[in-house]
């Protein structure tokens, strides 16, 4: 048996799963990415991988469940952060995840990814076959299953499918339909206020990079879902993948209506900004000209419920600037 096996089946022996919620179902079966995900109860210790999925948990209302949670707690919503403060969160995230060793110790019988990484071979926590094996299930974000085409650019729908996907594996259907109610009736109503114009602009969405040349929102991930959303063309739906590299000279040649700035946190979006005011060309470009700019911090550029929020501050510049 492996080091693996041994470390997994040895904490899941002390997890007592004999008290499923009260709140939930008999149990769901979902085809997972093609992995079955469900059963005859809901799961009792939940690992969450990533932030996103942290949220959709507490949003799901079944914080109380996670055992072991990776995510910066800086860089979450004020609101997040506030009901995450009491989480054991076992490792900050960002390039690299927790050993196999530190998650498996939190003893869950589920494990949450919005990421297909935490599931690798290599530098992922374990693959979900081996969960699988080892009777520990497990549930990837479907807008990032394995096998998707990179090129079919994401929809809200996969959003809300993985949010009423979750809430019934967990036996929280009633809270995963308000939370979808709510995203539907606040785009609508962002929809509503815009200016009958908004499909003439040109919207560069600046992710990170400065001297080597940006990263740009590209044609299929968050970045072009919520321009697609507000009805605004993306600068660079041209390029393929959610972001993708571009050059200077292209966003001066495109030269967009708008910028979205994400704020990646610390010094990130005065680095920006001071790298555009520092160069003659940039700085004279027309956006930044007219303070044509909109910044947004990272938890609502990567694909989740902070969208809607991202889509709620783009909407309010372009309404304030109809007249532009």
């Amino acid at each position: 048996m492996s080091s693996l096996a041994v470390l997994l089946l040895s904490g899941c022996a002390g997890a007592d799963s004999s008290d499923p919620s009260s709140a939930a179902a008999d149990g769901a079966d979902i085809d997972n990415c093609g992995v079955e995900v469900g059963g005859e109860s809901p799961p009792e210790r939940i690992f969450a991988m990533n932030p996103a999925a942290i949220e959709n948990l507490i949003a799901l209302g079944v914080e109380d469940r996670i055992v072991g949670a990776v995510g910066d707690l800086e860089r979450m919503p004020e609101d997040v952060r506030a009901a995450a403060e009491d989480l054991d969160i076992i490792h900050p995230g960002g390039e690299d995840y927790p050993s196999s060793e530190a998650v498996f110790e939190t003893e869950p019988d589920f494990i949450y990814s919005v990421y297909p990484s935490a599931f690798r071979q290599d530098g992922g926590v374990a693959t979900r076959e081996e969960l699988q094996d080892l009777g520990v299930q497990s549930y990837l974000a479907p807008g990032r299953c394995p096998d998707r085409d990179e090129e079919q650019p994401l929809e809200f729908e996969e959003i809300w499918t993985e949010l009423r996907e979750v809430g019934a594996l967990v036996g929280a259907e009633d809270e995963a339909e308000e939370l979808v109610a709510g995203q539907q009736e606040a785009l609508e109503a962002v929809r509503a206020d815009l200016p009958g114009d908004v499909g003439d602009l040109d919207v560069f969405w600046w992710d990170m990079g400065t001297g080597e040349g940006p990263t740009a929102g590209g044609c299929c991930g968050a970045p072009g879902m919520i321009l697609r959303e507000l009805g605004v063309n993306n600068a660079f739906e041209d390029l393929p993948d959610h972001w993708s590299s571009t050059t200077w000279e292209q966003v001066v040649e495109r030269d967009p209506d708008l910028v979205v700035i994400a704020d990646f946190g610390g010094e990130d979006i005065d680095d920006k900004l001071s790298y555009v005011e520092g160069d003659a060309t940039l700085r004279e470009l027309r956006a930044f000209r007219e303070g044509a700019v909109v910044e947004l911090p990272f938890s609502q550029t990567t694909p989740g419920l902070q969208n809607v929020a991202a889509i709620e501050t783009i909407g309010e510049h372009l309404s304030g600037s109809a007249d532009r």
